[in-house]
């Protein structure tokens, strides 16, 4: 049986392996449009939109691949869009976990890989948009910041004087905005007392 012919005469790789096969065309797109993007295959396929439909497939591998060694890694992308609008600034309370604002408004983003840091219960105060798992800054954002500092995966910024009293004024508005998650919170701390420690990061909006 005569082997067919495909009519790629080239390839294109990440990492030293082989992703697909594709035209001479495609592999010169794809080292081009690579480049062009930081070598970020997630940021080709949203800046540009025409692509062969082997070129689209190697690019979308790539991407699967990229994130993938990021997650491993640690690292998480930061939002530029959020349910407030237009990210303005952000910081990073702990790998995962942003505090954004925008013109108007702001909130607490936790990519989805890292929304099960956070117990069951709060989980339940926010609310999903594309990967991230977010909580409004008026009422939610609070128990966001109350989990971290239970898990010691974030601390009161240096700036912040009477970090007692910061700390009462996070619990005040979660006992009035959340009293479920508090009560919930409660119970765990009763059941058990240790929490869980790990190293501690601050940032302030």
């Amino acid at each position: 049986m005569a082997q067919r012919r495909t009519g790629y005469d080239a390839a294109c790789y990440y990492g030293g392996k082989l992703i697909g096969r594709c035209t001479t065309a495609d592999s010169g797109t794809y080292e081009m449009l690579m480049k062009a993007c930081g070598g970020s295959a997630a940021r080709v396929l949203q800046e540009y939109a025409y692509f062969s439909t082997e070129l689209r497939a190697i690019l979308e591998k790539v991407a699967v691949i990229q994130e993938k060694e990021s997650r491993s890694a640690g690292i998480f992308t930061t939002p530029k869009t959020s349910p407030w609008g237009d990210v303005q600034t952000c910081d990073m309370l702990c790998p995962g976990v942003f505090l954004v604002s925008t013109a108007s408004h702001g909130g607490t983003m936790v990519a989805k890989d890292m929304a099960a840091m956070l117990s069951p219960a709060a989980r339940k105060c926010g609310f999903r948009q594309g990967d991230f798992l977010c909580f409004e800054e008026d009422c939610q954002e609070n128990v966001v910041l109350r989990e971290l500092l239970d898990k010691k995966l974030w601390s009161v910024p240096e700036r912040i004087k009477d970090k007692a009293a910061f700390e009462e004024n996070i619990n005040k508005s979660i006992r009035e905005y959340n009293p479920e998650y508090w009560r919930a919170r409660q119970a765990g701390l009763e059941k058990s007392p240790a929490r869980q420690t790990a190293p501690a990061h601050s940032a302030e909006r």
